[in-house]
């Protein structure tokens, strides 16, 4: 029997797997169809050969319920989770129609452009306030990175989402991950994950820190030809300063940074929120010209 499925398969009796969104090492992301209720979704289905390894049916298990438990915030909804007649695990999602985040990043850099103060604050909000959510729940994302936000197509709905929980730690559950190894991507990981050191919700709070300076900056914070040259700046550099890429931002910024990129995750903000309100009070006191726009409710997008 196959291990993996294909465009024109069905799961579960009811969802019919159209075209490929995403593929991994662990399984495929589909653009399907509820035939049910006629709508379209997104299926997320683990190889059968992986899904024979309990703690990759554990990771996804985990996000289902972390997306679940945050229903109502900008996360991902999650619709089911199960496994079907032929032993497929997989999880059923909507369907997100835009791009995410690093790819807009990465065309606006392509041009030597950078993202505007306004457009950087709405794309971010709905963010932080899943965060908060999360936080206060035990939820620790742990992979907070441009490709785990979505930009939604205005045509769509608008906004932005918050993908991808398959790294979250709970307080409720044990480290699913393998010793020794990193949880996260390199340009956004927090110096304590890097150390393999215990951590907190602060690792969320620095890896979110770290997005921003993206969006800001048009690079991470910390750029190296090598993996252990990234790690030994992370964890040992002086914290970059964003008025250095963007004179045109308010100096209180670069304060900001000073505490959201923290080497010590007890210099950091207390909690999302705290982070949240600085931020926004800090970057409305730059002067910018989508600022002043949006000051005299001229900003159009």
């Amino acid at each position: 029997m196959t291990a993996v499925l294909y465009s024109g398969d069905v799961i579960a009796g009811r969802y019919l797997l159209q075209s490929e969104i995403g593929r991994g090492g662990h399984g495929v992301v589909f653009r399907a169809e509820d035939t049910e209720l006629r709508v379209p979704v997104a299926v997320k289905v683990l190889n059968r050969d992986i899904a024979e390894q309990d703690q990759y049916v554990l990771r996804l298990w985990r996000e289902a319920q972390s997306l679940a438990a945050l229903w109502g915030t900008s996360v991902v909804q999650v619709h089911e989770f199960d496994t079907d007649e032929r032993g497929f695990v997989y999880m059923v999602m909507e369907l997100l129609e835009g791009e995410p985040l690093d790819t807009h990043l990465f065309e606006l850099e392509s041009f030597g452009d950078r993202m505007n103060a306004v457009r950087v604050l709405s794309i971010l909000e709905p963010v932080a306030h899943a965060l908060g959510v999360a936080h206060q729940k035990g939820i620790i994302h742990r992979d907070i990175k441009p490709p785990n936000i979505f930009l939604v197509d205005p045509a769509f709905g608008g906004g932005t989402r918050l993908m991808d929980f398959g790294l979250a730690k709970t307080q409720d559950f044990e480290e699913i991950t393998d010793a020794g190894m990193i949880a996260g991507s390199p340009s956004y990981i927090s110096p304590e994950i890097w150390k393999s050191a215990p951590f907190d919700h602060r690792a969320d709070l620095y890896s979110f820190g770290a997005v921003v300076f993206r969006m800001l900056a048009g690079q991470p914070p910390f750029v190296a030809q090598t993996t252990l040259q990234l790690y030994e700046t992370a964890t040992t550099a002086p914290r970059p300063r964003i008025t250095t890429f963007r004179p045109e931002l308010a100096r209180s910024l670069d304060e900001w940074f000073a505490y959201a990129l923290a080497i010590e995750s007890r210099h950091r903000f207390s909690d999302m929120n705290q982070m949240w309100a600085g931020f926004s009070e800090a970057m409305m006191q730059s002067d910018t010209p989508s600022l002043r726009a949006y000051r005299n409710g001229t900003f159009r997008g």
